[in-house]
């Protein structure tokens, strides 16, 4: 056996998986592998380096996946996220971070928000290295100003790969293309089942350990208010657990210094959050289901 073969099965390896300390080594490898040795000036307390952030504008969305891990199905009332709040919590947080290196805009499906435009305008693609929009690419958008936006911010448009969407995914791809659009199919058909959002039971040590191999790193910002990720969001937005203190970060009502302060906190994180135990992500039953099953 060489190395490889016996760190992979050796009981370290196990333990290393379940240390809550992994994510945060992940964290600076990225930090590094993307700027180098200048790397080391973002994690100075005068500066910033936000590894992921979202910000949800819509719960609307033309799809009703059961198995959406963002739980859009269960919205009764599915609504566009405020575009003054939006454009309030792009600014807040843009005004935190040195550095960013993936800022996206999330849904729903987040071509039906009517002010993607006005969005986009507000993100400091300068700051970031990567700017996406995810799509299920049932919408072709007509709107040439939209599309310049998309260039000139550098904007890369995920395309989800949906078996439904087989025909418009086509024509979106044409369109993009046409305009120079950067954007990216995922080359797997599916995704991770999550589970439904209900309380599994899980004891403390189990939390820790599914916390530990949970690979979520995006922080999220619904209705200007952040969490840890983007499910944890939609949980509480829909009454399936409650914010804890420590848990979230009010971005509208802070100051930068507070925001700056409670944004690292919450990123560098190492102990599980309320909404994990409605989730099976980072444990053996996450398995990988089709798309849109």
């Amino acid at each position: 056996m060489n190395l490889k073969e016996i760190w992979r099965s050796s009981k370290l390896r196990e333990r290393w998986l379940c240390m809550p300390l992994r994510k945060n080594y992940r964290r600076l490898m990225r930090l590094f592998r993307y700027y180098g040795i200048i790397g080391i000036k973002y994690l100075l307390p005068w500066h910033f380096f936000l590894d992921y952030i979202e910000i949800s504008i819509t719960t609307r969305c033309n799809l009703r996946c059961p198995d959406c891990a963002l739980l859009m199905p269960y919205y009764q009332h599915p609504y566009d996220v405020d575009s003054e709040t939006v454009i309030a919590s792009i600014r807040k947080v843009s005004e935190c971070f040195d550095a960013c290196e993936h800022f996206r805009l999330l849904g729903g499906e987040t071509f039906l928000h009517p002010d993607l435009k006005l969005f986009l305008a507000e993100i400091p693609s300068e700051k970031c290295r990567k700017v996406s929009i995810p799509t299920n690419a049932t919408i072709v958008p007509n709107d040439p100003e939209l599309y310049e936006l998309l260039r000139q911010k550098k904007v890369t448009v995920i395309i989800g790969n949906y078996p439904v969407a087989v025909e418009t995914q086509k024509k979106l791809i044409a369109r993009l293309e046409q305009e120079q659009v950067m954007y990216e199919v995922p080359v797997s058909g599916t995704w991770i089942d999550y589970g439904r959002p209900i309380n599994y039971g899980r004891g403390k040590q189990s939390l820790t350990e599914q916390f530990a191999r949970c690979d979520l790193r995006c922080k999220s910002i619904l209705s200007g208010v952040m969490y840890y990720c983007s499910r944890c969001a939609h949980s509480c937005d829909l009454g399936f657990t409650s914010r804890k203190p420590g848990e979230y970060v009010d971005i509208l009502h802070n100051t930068t210094a507070q925001n700056r302060r409670e944004i690292r906190r919450l990123m560098w994180r190492c102990k599980p959050v309320e909404g994990c135990k409605y989730c099976q992500r980072g444990t053996a039953a996450a398995v990988r289901i089709a798309r849109g099953k």
